[in-house]
């Protein structure tokens, strides 16, 4: 899939419906101009679902899964001509971790090997979370 936008639409839609139940490895890749950029590479059993994850808010209980978003937007101010491509290969479910782990030596995608961020970044985080939870907390204590 070409062009993703990480919108629900019509092109989204029909991926949907063709890998449903399919299980396999998929990798997202950045074009911009002649260049592509390997991004990520993950397992899905069922990809639909996974998609489905990918493209919606930002879920504090899953905050991994709103990274494409974040590396989208980011990508968009640093070369608004970039495009994000989704390539999906079906593999056996009982092969999916040693796949997706031989595709990671290989192609080295950005996102699947980040370093660790700054400790101010990681502390934020951490505030961000404790206080996530805390008013989740409070909202169940008060009647």
């Amino acid at each position: 899939m070409t062009g993703f936008t990480l919108l629900r639409d019509d092109a989204l839609e029909e991926v949907l419906r063709r890998y449903q139940k399919a299980a396999g490895i998929y990798f997202w890749v950045m074009a911009v101009e002649s260049t592509k950029y390997a991004i990520y590479f993950g397992q899905a059993n069922p990809l639909s679902r996974r998609l489905i994850n990918y493209i919606s808010d930002f879920q504090a209980h899953s905050p991994n899964d709103y990274k494409l978003q974040i590396f989208h937007a980011f990508m968009s101010e640093l070369s608004p001509p970039g495009t994000l491509r989704l390539y999906f290969t079906p593999v056996d479910p009982a092969d999916l971790t040693a796949t997706e782990t031989a595709a990671k030596r290989f192609y080295r995608p950005l996102l699947n090997d980040l370093p660790q961020p700054a400790e101010d970044a990681r502390q934020t985080l951490r505030e961000a979370f404790a206080e996530y939870y805390r008013s989740a907390i409070l909202k169940k204590l008060k009647p």
